[in-house]
């Protein structure tokens, strides 16, 4: 089975993390949930930056400018991020923040649970080894140097 990678897996998953889904079908579309579907867009995008380098798909841009994700718009857009970001990270960060208003001690242990989240993912990203190339004059050249 494919990693989902829509903002609906993201939202469902903030859902069943709020326990706000359908109790009789699991379902997190529904009357229950479309203050929570209102503002999940707007509030992903504002998380995408903070999350995106702590993800294996975070890449440099050749020219030396900060790298983006697009904004995101609808609950189908497919979010290029890796899969502990989008299982685990934005489904925390997603539900503190739409329950800061409404529950502000369960939306503080979100919030803690996104950022050790997001720490973990950030120090658990795989290191990329590059060769260091050193001008003349660097270490391996030492014996042309004065010491």
């Amino acid at each position: 089975m494919a990693l989902n990678k829509t903002v609906q897996a993201v939202f469902d998953k903030a859902m069943y993390l709020i326990d706000a889904q359908n109790e009789q079908s699991g379902e997190t579309v529904g009357a229950d949930t479309n203050e929570y579907r209102v503002r999940t867009v707007g509030i992903l995008n504002v998380l995408l930056d903070a999350v995106y380098p702590a993800s294996d798909t975070f890449r440099m841009n050749e020219d030396g400018t900060r790298p983006y994700l697009d904004d995101v718009v609808s609950f189908t857009d497919e979010l290029d991020l890796d899969a502990r970001i989008l299982r685990e990270v934005l489904p925390y960060g997603l539900a503190a923040k739409l329950l800061s208003e409404e529950n502000p001690k369960l939306a503080n242990y979100f919030q803690e649970s996104y950022e050790e989240a997001l720490a973990t993912a950030r120090y658990s990203r795989p290191a990329m080894i590059e060769p260091i190339e050193l001008p003349y004059g660097g270490i391996e050249y030492g014996e042309f140097s004065h010491w």
